[in-house]
Order: C-alpha cells, then sequence, then structure tokens
C-alpha cells in the first residue's frame, strides 16, 4: 500500500471501523510513503522559471559591468540553474521509479493481480458464520413463548435479526464483486500478455532514462558553462580592431598581418562570446524567427529539431504561425500553430494558438530579451500530442 506524501487522512468512526475489520487482509501489505510526482515536476517548473527571469541579460553584460558585480550575477544565475538541473533529474527519477513499478505490478500476477480467491474464500467463511446465527437467532423466536412479558426479548432478537440479515447481505454483495473482478483481471491478462505489456514498459522507460542521462550531462555542462564565464572575467578584454587605413589597422604590426591570439587564453563557450559582442537589435518582436541549436536553449522532453516563429503586428494585435519539430514521448512530431493575442508590454506576449491537426487550443508567452533573443515558452496545451517547453529562437 503505498501512501502519497501529499495526502491527508481524515478519519471518522465509520472510516476507522473499517480501517479495522480489514486490518487481517492488509497484513501482508507493506505500507509505504512515496513522494508525489506532480509536486516534483511543480518545484522543478518554478526553479526554472525562476532561472530564466533572474537575470536574461546576464551574457550581454559579462565584459560592459563592474566586474564584481557581473561575477555576483554569475555565481547567483549558477545556484539558480543548479538547483532546477537538480529538481529536474529528481523529477525524472521519481518518474522512472513509478514506471518500474508499475510495470512490476502489472507484469507479476502476484504483485500486480488483487487476490480475488483468497477475499473470496474469507467472505464465504464469514457468511456461513452469519447465515448459522441467523438460522439460531430465529430457531430462539420460533421458540420464544407468546406473553408480554416477553416482548423485550423478542424486540431484541428481532433486531439482531435485522442486522445479520443485512450484514448477509453486504457480505454476499462483495462476494460478487470479487468474483466480477476476478474475471475482468483475467481478461485483461490474457488480451495483454505480460511479455508484450512488459515490452511497452521497457520501450517507455528506455525514454525517460535517456532523458535522465541528458538532464545529468546538462548539469554538468551549465556548470562548466558559468565556470567559464567566471574565468573569461579574470582576462584582460580582447583589444578592438582599429579602423583600416594605409597603414593597416590600429592592432596591425608592421608586417601587415594581425597578430596571433594568445594560445594559453581560456576557451570562451560560443554562446558567450556571442552573447558579449555588440549586437544590432531591430525593434520589436516583428519577424522571422529560427532555433539553432546551443546549450541551454530549449526545455521539454528533448532538444527541437527545427522551429521557425513568423511574426507580425496588425493594428493592436499580434498575429503569426509556429511551425516546429519537436520531439515527445512517442517520438518526434510536427506541430503548425496559428497565433494571435494582444501585447503585454513592449517586449512581452502571450498568445492563444489553435492547431488544426491535431484540434487542439492553448497559449504560448513570448519574450524578447536584451540581447535581442526570443523566448518562446508553450506554457498550456490541451492536448498532450503538443508538449509544453521552450526555446530561444534568433532572428533569421
Amino acid at each position: 500500500m503505498r501512501i502519497p506524501l501529499r495526502t491527508r487522512i481524515s478519519a471518522g468512526p465509520a472510516v476507522l471501523a473499517f480501517l479495522v475489520a480489514f486490518a487481517p487482509l492488509c497484513r501482508s501489505q507493506k505500507v509505504e510513503l512515496v513522494r508525489d510526482i506532480a509536486l516534483a515536476e511543480s518545484d522543478y517548473r518554478d526553479a526554472n522559471e525562476a532561472w530564466l527571469k533572474n537575470d536574461p541579460g546576464l551574457a550581454g553584460d559579462l565584459f560592459k559591468g563592474d566586474p564584481e558585480d557581473v561575477r555576483r550575477r554569475i555565481h547567483k544565475a549558477a545556484a539558480l540553474r543548479d538547483d532546477a538541473m537538480a529538481k529536474q533529474q529528481t523529477y525524472l527519477q521519481l518518474v522512472i521509479e513509478r514506471l518500474q513499478d508499475t510495470r512490476r505490478r502489472l507484469t507479476q500476477a502476484s504483485q500486480g493481480a488483487i487476490p480475488t480467491a483468497a477475499f473470496k474464500k474469507d467472505l464465504e467463511s464469514q457468511q456461513s458464520r452469519v447465515l448459522d446465527e441467523q438460522e439460531r437467532v430465529e430457531g430462539l423466536l420460533r421458540d420464544l413463548p407468546e406473553g408480554d412479558e416477553y416482548l423485550l426479548v423478542r424486540r431484541a432478537l428481532n433486531e439482531d435479526r435485522s442486522n445479520l440479515v443485512a450484514l448477509q447481505n453486504d457480505v454476499a454483495v462483495r462476494i460478487r464483486f470479487l468474483e466480477s473482478t476476478g474475471k475482468a483481471q483475467e481478461a485483461i491478462q490474457a488480451a495483454a500478455p505480460a511479455d508484450s505489456l512488459a515490452q511497452k514498459f521497457d520501450d517507455l522507460l528506455k525514454i525517460w532514462d535517456e532523458e535522465s542521462a541528458g538532464a545529468v550531462r546538462q548539469r554538468s555542462k551549465w556548470a562548466d558553462l558559468y565556470k567559464a564565464m567566471e574565468t573569461s572575467l579574470d582576462q584582460k578584454e580582447p583589444a578592438k580592431k582599429g579602423s583600416p587605413n594605409k597603414g593597416g589597422g590600429a592592432n596591425t604590426p608592421k608586417g601587415g598581418k594581425e597578430e596571433d591570439e594568445n594560445p594559453n587564453a581560456p576557451v570562451v563557450p560560443l554562446a558567450v562570446v556571442k552573447a558579449s559582442a555588440p549586437l544590432v537589435i531591430r525593434a520589436g518582436m516583428a519577424g522571422t524567427w529560427t532555433y539553432r541549436s546551443q546549450l541551454g536553449a530549449w526545455t521539454g522532453y528533448g532538444e527541437p529539431e527545427a522551429v521557425t516563429l513568423e511574426l507580425d503586428r496588425k493594428g493592436g494585435e499580434w498575429i503569426g504561425v509556429y511551425t516546429a519539430r519537436l520531439p515527445g514521448r512517442s517520438g518526434v512530431r510536427g506541430v503548425r500553430l496559428a497565433l494571435a493575442g494582444a501585447p503585454q508590454s513592449e517586449g512581452s506576449v502571450r498568445l492563444r494558438w489553435k492547431s488544426q491537426t491535431p484540434a487542439a487550443e492553448g497559449e504560448m508567452e513570448i519574450r524578447l530579451s536584451g540581447d535581442g533573443r526570443l523566448l518562446v515558452e508553450r506554457a498550456l496545451s490541451d492536448d498532450s500530442y503538443i508538449p509544453r517547453g521552450m526555446e530561444v529562437l534568433l532572428r533569421q
């Protein structure tokens, strides 16, 4: 018997009586407290949202702000990201454990099936005892002499007889329920052989195991990224090239060739270099945006194969088309969503989306960061075919 941690037990007298009555049947059951998957997922989503909203302009300010202040911001962002990744690993591990437990219960009859035969045998013996007691009470009623002096005794025996009849009926109903449950279990086992069901669970577990392994790798890479960002603060900012002239660039030696880069300089990730370089940002979010694979540019079941977002503003409303190939639990699926909604602020909008195939609706939040990237989050979806998640898009 597994009891979620968030379950609150409020037992009145009737409930307690039921538990006491059926305690002998549960002696072989192991009471176990398990963490709630929904709470673990909520913790992960909240932690990831806190990281996303914490400091989106950090990479752009890497070589611009005060080094100590930037270092403090790096430490905070690294801590938030590591917390989110740790909670993601916890959530994924709980899902895997739940699937493993379900697989064991459904593919092993001794673990997954209700022992209807044993319960039915116990109820039949109880029914036999109740019938014997009912027959004894009815015999006492028949043998009881007539007369007012026996009125109270007769009333008590009649009440006992009514209670025994009601109890016998309840036992009979439970016996019939166990019979129907046993037949249903036999039908399920015949329709889905254990080997076939086990294979389906194995395939599903493989997907979640890969997701968990990917989360472990991502956590390490995120730590390396923030470490590289901090290390880059200790290095001198690369000299900027001067305007070309007849004698060569400002940093060009007499030989006409630029000096070689320092081979001992730390390797800064490409994402940091791009983000720290001067950016020319076109006004607004209108235009065509695409996904390009890079570290930390997505959340969800897996990295998108392709994403294209076309946005346009007509009057006071944003409209657009979101086309993508997104991984899900059952593989990669094509998605095409029509978007519409009113702007919330200069760089943020929450749009309603509609899908024709399959017919579904949901919400998408789009935010333009200070470094010119577009953060697209599929926040709500009423169809599991179109998964929730987030991508970072770049202007095409």
